[in-house]
């Protein structure tokens, strides 16, 4: 069984629509989308109903929960002044322009979603998160020590955790013993579609496999595959122009290897 994982999509339409078309080229038998639908790019109502067209299931995260909610201010990453304020006139911006029915999906998006994939002879947990079990504000980072992995995974159940939020891509896996039985369990990151932070501008997406040779004893059997996808980035600047926001994320866009 092959499943594909977006997150972070950012109201970012143009990046969204490349990685739906690109993800329809590794058929996948079902897609997830782990949170942060909305703010900054601009396109929220749109991207919320590209992805209801699509039938993909989506889990709140820190942004959805706070449009949702209708605050007009919540924490979110910035590296300069200038992308804090752009921060707090996009937060404005959303609240006054998101339809009602989108808001309440929004609020209405669950926290977490556990898949339970059973074999004749094993099963597998699959959680999906936001940001940690305690809170979709937390960042999972890829150099987070391997102990506080281990709490994350038991605090969720999982076998394996794909999270989103930092919208850096990686799999960490961790050594377990359980009752004798020594295993190994997965995070996953599945990175950012539409404000990506892994090193240039390239949409990201996640491809995980689950079939009967998945075996948590098998460190290299949980087989993960991260796409990285071009899209009209100089579009997305335009369009944030239009909409009054200031050029704070100009260069970040543009940014390539």
């Amino acid at each position: 069984m092959k499943l594909a994982f977006i997150s972070d999509i950012h109201a970012n339409l143009p990046a969204l629509q490349a990685v739906l078309w690109d993800v329809q080229k590794q058929h996948p038998d079902d897609i997830y989308c782990l949170g942060d639908l909305v703010n900054f790019a601009g396109w929220d109502n749109e991207v919320i109903d590209l992805l209801r067209q699509r039938g993909i299931t989506c889990i709140q995260g820190n942004h959805d929960e706070g449009i949702g909610y209708r605050r007009h201010q919540f924490p979110f990453s910035f590296k300069t002044e200038a992308q804090h304020e752009f921060g707090f006139q996009s937060i404005h911006k959303v609240n006054k322009e998101i339809t009602e029915e989108n808001r309440n999906l929004l609020k209405s998006l669950p926290f977490s979603i556990q898949l339970e994939f059973r074999f004749p002879f094993h099963q597998i947990k699959v959680v999906l998160m936001h940001g940690s079990p305690v809170s979709n504000e937390d960042y999972v980072m890829p150099d987070t020590e391997d102990k506080v992995l281990s709490e994350l995974l038991d605090e969720a159940h999982a076998d394996v955790l794909i999270i989103g939020h930092t919208h850096i891509p990686f799999h960490r896996t961790l050594f377990s013993e359980e009752e004798n039985h020594k295993i190994y369990r997965h995070v996953i990151n599945a990175g950012s579609v539409g404000k990506p932070k892994h090193g240039n501008n390239k949409a990201c997406y996640l491809i995980l496999t689950i079939n009967e040779t998945l075996q948590l004893a098998d460190p290299d059997s949980v087989i993960s595959n991260f796409h990285y996808v071009d899209y009209d980035t100089e579009a997305v600047i335009r369009h944030i122009k239009e909409a009054g926001l200031s050029d704070a994320y100009d260069d970040f866009l543009r940014k390539r290897e």
